[in-house]
């Protein structure tokens, strides 16, 4: 066990020693890959492979030194330097080593002349864009994708494919791969007759400032294009008199100015400039060539040499239509084919994940199990607790309603006495003053009857006998001007001096009537619905004044129950 250990620890000393060199050395050489990718791959030639201890490691030294080949123009076809990358990225990797990964393996896949595999691997790495930051590489997958689309003759894939890279491009501030993508785009939008786009295109190169004089090359050819395609004759000898020197031209060059002449009707120009191209050693057997040729020959009437050029356009031609649709069968039987096998995976997959859940399930019952049985005497403990607690919390929740109920019977009891004494106190009122005036005398009438309606109720707990006081209370509230005056009577001759002290501060009747509402309880919201009158604040303003109470200090209701309770008038 103590050799074992010291193995261990060992191992572990020496991934920490040989890592940080390793890891200054790849952050140096990415650091250089995009300006100076020469030096890169002289770094990444110095690092011995066999410090690259990990597998992280192993796979960014695998993926920085395939990115430094490509971009030193040196071509590999085999995975023997990328393939720790392509085993490790795609499952551990960030978004952006994906990307990368993907990419350089469709790079290896396009110089194998595995089209479909190149195409799969540059769709893989687009897919990924949304989650990157490396927008150098996304850009270089479209035109990765793009050249493909070239070789299946897909020209509008081509076009959407180098507008995309030259967007990124365009934001990245590289304008010349903008450029060159957006006349790449322009050139196969003439190809393909599409006037729209070439015009939207035309629009975009001529807002460029920067162009290079191959650029510019480039351009002035795409311009005799645009006039063969869609110009008229005055048209195409205006670009053809502004040519000027044509040594610099190349291939697509020369062939676009003599399509140009033969089009304006210069056909001995056209013929010069078809064998200039043929002695000069240009590629000459292209179906572009061949199909300028037959046209030029046949109006000059040398029919024998345009039959043979049409022979050949012919062959040429019917070759590439067998190779599309080889292409197209080989594309279908990869397609058949990656599908089947990401069937296979994702079975595969799928059949780990439910093994794994099923683990877990097993595992959390397992465990639930577990819990629930250590729990369960705890349970019986806490409900034995709680019964116990719920039964003193019941007695004591039955002495509290029951001392309770005692006490509303003792406020009842008192209350009951209370408007005993009021009969009595309103009934000797009466028999003391015998000149009551009659107003007087009905209201304390109706109030002592009131009172014994409600005290006959209370003692013989019959509602019977509470029928005719809600009866009474209802006709005697309902008209409000009598019932203010009928309790300012009553007041009247229950406190004269109550009463007396509001009219010696100059209270009117109705002023009065209002402030005997706050006298038997009433608060200043409930007198303003009661009264139902929109002057009920200016009512309240002004008896405040007359009273000389400060709207700060307190309200009348406040103030007229104070007044009673202590006695003072």
């Amino acid at each position: 066990m103590k050799h074992i250990c010291s193995l261990l620890w060992l191992l572990i000393f020496a991934v920490s020693c040989s890592s940080p060199r390793s890891y200054d050395a790849l952050d140096r050489a990415d650091a250089l890959i995009e300006s100076a990718p020469d030096s890169a791959l002289t770094l990444l030639d110095r690092i011995n492979c066999q410090s690259l201890t990990s597998p992280a490691l192993k796979a960014r030294y695998a993926l920085l030194r395939s990115m430094a080949l490509d971009k030193n123009y040196i071509d590999t076809t085999t995975f023997d330097v990328l393939q720790p990358a392509l085993v490790f990225y795609p499952r551990h990797g960030s978004p952006d080593e994906k990307l990368r990964t993907y990419y350089y393996q469709g790079r290896i896949y396009q110089n194998r002349g595995d089209r479909d595999s190149a195409l799969n691997s540059f769709v893989r790495a687009i897919q990924l864009a949304p989650q990157c930051h490396d927008s150098m590489v996304i850009a270089r997958a479209y035109e990765g994708q793009s050249h493909i689309y070239n070789d299946y003759f897909d020209h509008e894939g081509f076009i959407d494919s180098q507008l995309k890279a030259a967007q990124i491009y365009n934001k990245l501030g590289y304008h010349d791969y903008e450029i060159d993508c957006t006349l790449s785009a322009l050139n196969f939008a003439y190809i393909i007759r599409d006037k729209v786009k070439a015009d939207s295109l035309q629009k975009v190169v001529e807002s460029f400032t920067d162009m290079t004089p191959d650029q510019m090359y480039r351009l002035r050819g795409l311009n005799l294009i645009g006039a063969v395609k869609f110009g008229t004759t005055s048209d195409l000898d205006s670009l053809i008199n502004t040519q000027g020197d044509i040594c610099n031209y190349d291939n697509d060059g020369i062939l676009s100015l003599a399509y140009a002449n033969y089009k304006s009707g210069n056909l001995n120009r056209a013929k010069e400039l078809l064998e200039l191209a043929d002695t000069r050693g240009l590629i000459t057997d292209t179906l572009r060539y061949q199909s300028i040729y037959v046209y030029v020959y046949k109006d000059l009437k040398d029919f024998e040499n345009a039959f043979k050029a049409y022979w050949d356009f012919s062959h040429a031609l019917d070759s590439i239509y067998v190779l599309r649709f080889e292409q197209k069968s080989q594309s279908i039987e990869e397609k058949h084919r990656i599908e089947l096998q990401a069937q296979i995976d994702a079975q595969h997959k799928m059949k780990i994940i439910w093994l794994c859940i099923g683990g877990l399930l097993i595992l959390g019952a397992s465990i639930i199990i577990l819990l629930l049985l250590v729990r369960s005497s705890r349970i019986r403990k806490d409900l034995a607790h709680q019964r116990a607690r719920t039964a003193e919390l019941e007695n004591e929740k039955l002495k509290t309603e029951n001392a309770n109920i005692s006490l509303r019977a003792e406020n009842l009891a008192h209350r009951v006495e209370m408007l005993e004494n009021e009969s009595e106190s309103l009934k000797n009122l009466i028999c003391s003053h015998d000149e009551l005036p009659p107003e007087v005398e009905h209201a304390i009438q109706e109030r002592i009857e009131m009172l014994n309606a409600l005290l006959a109720g209370y003692i013989t707990d019959n509602d019977q006998y509470e029928r005719p006081y809600d009866t009474w209370v209802k006709e005697l509230t309902d008209d409000t001007e009598a019932f203010m005056n009928t309790n300012r009577l009553a007041f009247q001759a229950s406190h004269p001096r109550f009463i007396r002290y509001f009219e010696d501060h100059g209270l009117t009747t109705d002023e009065i009537n209002y402030v005997c509402l706050y006298a038997i309880g009433l608060r200043g919201k409930e007198v303003g619905n009661y009264i139902k009158k929109r002057s009920h604040v200016n009512i309240s303003s002004a008896i405040r004044r007359k009273l000389g109470i400060d709207r700060h200090e307190t309200n009348i209701g406040i103030y007229v129950r104070k007044l009673l309770k202590n006695r003072v008038i």
